[in-house]
C-alpha cells in the first residue's frame, strides 16, 4: 500500500449492429484495478532488542478491498509475525541475521503486486539501543521530509531519544534536533501521535536514499 503520508510543519442504445457494438470493457486486472505496493524502508535493529515493525503502504485505485499478506522470504528461522494481514505489524522473536519480508497485495479482481523489505539484526555495538532505518525516500512537495511511521512502537513516549541522518554517498552523522528546539542545524525531526518525521531545512529538493539512527 502506498499511504500518501506527509510530514506536515504542518444516448440509450438502440439496436447495434455487429460493426458499431461499443469496445468491451477493460479487462479487470488492467488500470481500473491497478494497486502499487511499498514494503518501505530497510531496518537494521541490535540486540537485546529482538522486535521490529514492519509499516507497508499500498496505493491505487484498486486498494479498495484488497487483502494483504506479510511473509518471509529469507533469513533465520526464528521469526513471528503477529499480524501478517495487516499493513502494519510487529514482527519479534528476531535473531543474528538477515531477514527479508515480502508484502503482497490482492485486488479483489485477482491482481497481485508485491514488495520486499530487509531486516538486519546483529549484536550490540553500543551500550545504547539503537535502531537504523535506511534507503529511505525524501518526500519533497514544500520542503523535503521523511516520515518513519509507528517509532513510538520501539519506546516510551518518554524516553529520551538522539536522532541522527546520514546522507546518501557519506560516512558522516549529522544530529537532527527537536523542531520544539531553536537551532541552526539543518536537519529537525518532530513526533505526533508516535510517528516520527525528519525534515531537511535546505528547502532544495532532495533524491538521496539516507540513513536515519535513533539512539534511546
Amino acid at each position: 500500500m502506498f499511504i500518501n503520508i506527509s510530514c506536515e510543519r504542518e444516448t440509450p442504445y438502440g439496436s447495434v449492429n455487429q460493426s458499431s457494438r461499443p469496445p468491451l470493457p477493460p479487462h479487470p486486472r488492467q488500470s481500473n484495478q491497478s494497486i502499487w505496493v511499498d514494503a518501505n524502508m530497510s531496518i537494521t535493529i541490535e540486540l537485546p532488542l529482538n522486535f521490529a515493525m514492519l509499516n507497508g503502504e499500498v496505493s491505487g485505485p484498486g486498494r479498495n478491498g484488497a487483502r494483504f499478506s506479510w511473509q518471509k522470504i529469507n533469513g533465520p528461522a526464528s521469526y513471528l509475525i503477529e499480524k501478517p494481514d495487516s499493513l502494519f505489524t510487529k514482527v519479534s522473536n528476531l535473531e543474528v541475521g538477515v531477514y527479508q519480508f515480502m508484502l503482497t497485495a490482492e485486488t479483489t479482481s485477482g491482481e497481485y503486486k508485491s514488495d520486499t523489505m530487509t531486516l538486519i539484526v546483529q549484536n550490540a555495538s553500543s551500550p545504547n539501543k539503537q535502531i537504523h532505518f535506511w534507503n529511505l525516500n525524501w518526500l519533497c512537495p514544500f520542503g523535503c521530509s521523511i516520515w518513519l511511521g509507528f517509532v513510538s512502537s520501539y519506546f516510551s513516549v518518554n524516553t529520551p531519544i538522539t536522532v541522527y541522518i546520514k546522507r546518501e554517498g557519506t560516512q558522516s552523522w549529522d544530529i537532527v534536533v527537536p523542531d520544539s528546539v531553536f537551532s541552526s542545524e539543518r536537519y529537525f525531526y518532530s513526533i505526533t501521535n508516535g510517528q516520527l518525521c525528519v525534515f531537511e531545512d535546505s528547502y532544495v529538493d532532495a533524491t538521496d536514499h539516507p540513513e536515519i539512527k535513533i539512539v534511546f
